[in-house]
């Protein structure tokens, strides 16, 4: 089974300022209403839960499944849709994980195929955000066409079962396990309250005591049925004090985060990885790692999806590290830093169903003020391995582009249809070459056409904000 290498995320507020001798691009920070434009997605990561349409015998995606061999020469599930389902909706869609039902087996295939359906006929399950015809990914969950169009002839077909022997064997990622060597998690149990999401920070120490690189990242949830995802961030020991002033002022285990690792104190915090279900272990590309600097604490941001029982959660990050690397890698965030300040605001006027706002940026300054000395990998080739964007409820679409001379050189990720509740940072087929005199573009669109008021940048629910992330490797030696 090929599982997603995804990494999900709700991100944080991190500026970068750019220090370099071009300047952020305002042409392009424009606001701009288009009629007729699509609409940001509005399914969530239980819309499959939605209750079945009325049955037709018609429709493909609602007829109930009451057949349960079928014709020889038609399709069934052990024949020909379990392989599919266990492969691109079983990572998540399995007894005790954050779906709202399985789907790993005949008896839960074919109960909630006129659930399923819809979202499969509307392309919302399973969930993977980036369009087709930007770039190629390394683990693509999205399905094809003819596994789409297979899906829905046997959901229209009564969703037969076949012959049990015709089952395909049981799946396999091909993975070699990952030897982990830091294992470090939330220190007492802490059952979330907040419905229907909770995000809770945790300070958790890192235990070497010489420089090490990440090689590997993956979380161990502790109460897996209401962990959504995952990120980790690092916090140097010279950024700690904003940060444990956040965890002493509240009296529970960890303290209240959204967005980011703790609001204002976000804006340095270096970026380690993160996870959701569904992802399979988290092997950086080969021959890269992303530093920690011993002394440093790792905030560990959770978001909780309560189902409405109280269960208690003690999840745990587990690392591989290496002392050196070929290629010192950053997972580097960006974004307009005058939009935090208001200079230029970036304002999503009430009413207006497309607004746009965009940001050029070369990433030798992302680096330069992410990293301040330490920085290394500036005015030589990049190699980015992974992208990924982010914006809140009121996002319609985003992508990510890198423009040599003025000119679009090479697509990153191009986001058509965003959905808060799905987002990622995705990995590459192959790494793409990003030259020292190369720009990235960011370029975010917000559906404000239902609010009753102006949105601006900000770390809260109703706020919004426009985030690029580029995962890049320096040149080897």
């Amino acid at each position: 089974m090929s599982r997603a290498r995804s990494f999900v995320f709700t991100l944080a507020a991190l500026a970068a300022c750019n220090g370099s001798s071009s300047t952020p691009s305002t042409e392009g920070d424009a606001s701009t209403t288009t009629a007729g434009t699509d609409a940001p997605a509005t399914t969530t990561n239980d819309a499959s839960t939605d209750p079945a349409p009325a049955t037709t015998a018609d429709d493909p995606t609602t007829t109930s499944p009451t057949a349960t061999t079928g014709d020889p020469s038609g399709l069934t599930y052990y024949r020909d849709i379990k392989a599919i389902l266990d492969a691109k909706c079983a990572t998540c869609h399995r007894p005790g994980d954050i779906a709202p039902f399985s789907l790993t087996n005949y008896d839960e295939a074919s109960m909630f195929a006129p659930i399923f359906a819809p979202s499969v006929e509307d392309r919302t399950m399973p969930p993977w955000p980036p369009g087709a015809d930007c770039n190629n990914f390394a683990s693509d969950r999205a399905l094809t066409e003819d596994e789409r169009a297979r899906v829905l002839e046997w959901v229209a077909a009564g969703a037969p079962e076949g012959d049990p022997d015709d089952a395909p064997p049981p799946p396999d990622d091909n993975a070699p396990p990952i030897a982990y060597d830091v294992q470090i998690g939330i220190p007492e149990p802490f059952t979330p309250t907040q419905l229907p999401d909770d995000y809770r920070c945790f300070l958790l120490d890192w235990p070497k005591d010489q420089p090490t690189y990440a090689t590997a990242f993956t979380i161990e949830p502790g109460a897996r049925e209401v962990v959504h995802h995952v990120i980790a961030f690092i916090i140097p020991p010279d950024e700690l004090a904003d940060f444990e002033a956040l965890d002493a002022a509240d009296p529970g285990p960890g303290y209240p985060c959204y967005g980011g690792p703790g609001g204002e104190a976000s804006p340095r915090a270096q970026w380690l990885g993160a996870w959701v279900p569904g992802a399979s272990s988290g092997a950086l590309p080969e021959d890269t790692g992303i530093l920690v600097k011993p002394g440093s604490k790792i905030a560990m941001q959770m978001h909780y999806h309560p189902n409405g029982v109280p269960v208690a959660d003690q999840s745990t990050i587990m690392v591989r590290t290496a002392e050196s690397v070929a290629r010192p890698a950053y997972l580097l965030p960006f974004a307009h830093p005058g939009w935090m300040v208001d200079a230029p605001a970036m304002t999503i006027p009430a009413g207006e169903a497309d607004v746009m706002h965009s940001f050029t940026i070369d990433l030798g300054s992302v680096i330069s003020y992410l990293y301040k000395d330490e920085a290394v990998g500036v005015g030589e080739p990049l190699l980015a391995h992974m992208a990924g964007v982010h914006m809140h409820t009121r996002g319609a679409r985003a992508n990510l582009v890198v423009e040599s001379g003025g000119a679009p050189e090479a697509c990153l990720i191009d986001v058509p249809r965003w959905d808060f509740n799905w987002q990622g940072i995705y990995e590459f087929a192959e790494p793409i070459t990003i030259e020292p005199s190369d720009v990235v573009r960011l370029e975010c669109h917000f559906d404000n056409s239902a609010g009753d008021a102006s949105l601006k940048w900000g770390e809260g629910t109703e706020d919004e904000m426009c985030l690029g992330m580029i995962y890049v490797s320096t040149p080897a030696p």
